[in-house]
């Protein structure tokens, strides 16, 4: 199914780029073979109609659906779900706080819920997002080490770019290494509420 979509995806890429490419040229002045002109006329009757049919609203929640739902599979989301999906009788000490973070090698910007209790941290993303995202109850046991750092950098980042954005930068964040997923990256923003929840046997 996957390789259908990208199919899919490939043809109507190509065929959006022919389009746009002979009417940007017929705009100019460009002169374009009788056949080309019937393309881009009937290309723009096919799109003006789909846009203004509820085909374009099924296709586009079909299509947020996927995108957050590959985000979440490949940030490695639903694999820690798996073992931290929350317990809806659980319910942190303070309002979740909405910033930014890394999950995997997923850059999740205003998107990220935390919260803590005395027993864990809680991660959660808005709503619009929540497709492959369930709720996680990460318990302080489960958690090996945190350490912070200033700045939001992906592992790709090179090192003098972090550290010129550090000397600018006034954000927190704490990288939070678990114990049974040690290769697993969960950087999330810092905050004095987070903070005063850790326990001292985790290393800050």
């Amino acid at each position: 199914m996957k390789t259908v979509f990208k199919f899919v995806g490939l043809i109507w890429a190509v065929s959006f780029l022919a389009f746009f490419v002979l009417f940007l040229y017929a705009e100019t002045g460009g002169k374009i073979p009788p056949l080309a002109q019937e393309y881009v006329i009937n290309f723009q009757k096919v799109l003006g109609s789909f846009l203004t049919s509820y085909w374009f609203f099924v296709v586009f929640i079909a299509f947020w659906l996927g995108v957050s739902y590959t985000l979440g599979k490949e940030s490695g989301w639903q694999n820690l779900a798996k073992k931290y999906g929350k317990n809806k009788n659980e319910h942190p000490d303070e309002n979740f706080q909405t910033g930014n973070g890394y999950i995997g090698k997923s850059r999740h910007n205003g998107i990220l819920k935390v919260a803590a209790s005395k027993k864990g941290l809680y991660l959660s993303v808005l709503f619009p997002f929540k497709f492959g995202h369930k709720n996680l109850f990460i318990p302080w046991q489960e958690i090996s080490t945190i350490t912070s750092e200033s700045g939001l950098f992906s592992e790709k980042t090179p090192s003098f770019l972090k550290r010129m954005g550090r000397l600018v930068s006034s954000t927190e964040y704490l990288n939070i290494k678990l114990i049974q997923f040690p290769d697993q990256r969960l950087t999330i923003q810092s905050s004095e509420k987070l903070l005063g929840f850790i326990p001292k046997n985790i290393k800050k």
